[in-house]
């Protein structure tokens, strides 16, 4: 990859858990988590790009978007060196069911589906699964 690309993610929180997806990088043979959201577009700003790709990849519509920070982050993924520009949100959904949900079912853009769930900080503590991207640690469970 050549170019820095801009992502908008966002922390969806729950009685002391947060909703983190599952990814998985074949290259390092590592499992991961990460908050839900995606790439944006040309032509739609931060906040635009994790609306969509909040209905996009679990068909839910959220409110009370709320940016937290923006990171720069720096990575491999794939044996591929990557960089980008990621926005960090916190909202709610509009449909209180998803926090019973215990898993999540949801799907990328291209194709590749996922699961998320609600952990707790001592649930992903105990995995020891890395959480990116890097830095997003201090907005998961503010104090």
């Amino acid at each position: 990859m050549t170019h820095i690309k801009a992502k908008a993610l966002c922390i969806f929180r729950h009685q002391d858990q947060v909703l983190l997806s599952y990814g998985y990088d074949p290259s390092k043979d590592e499992t991961y988590l990460r908050p839900i959201g995606g790439g944006i577009e040309f032509g739609e700003t931060s906040v635009q790009a994790v609306e969509r790709e909040v209905l996009e990849e679990i068909n839910q519509q959220i409110t009370k978007p709320k940016l937290l920070a923006v990171l720069e982050n720096l990575f491999t993924f794939d044996d591929q060196q990557g960089h980008e520009i990621v926005f960090v949100y916190e909202a709610e959904f509009v449909d209180s069911v998803l926090y019973t949900e215990i898993e999540i079912h949801g799907c990328e853009t291209s194709g590749l589906s996922y699961i998320a769930q609600w952990l707790s900080r001592e649930q992903i503590e105990l995995n020891q699964y890395p959480v990116y991207p890097t830095g997003i640690e201090q907005w998961l469970f503010p104090e």
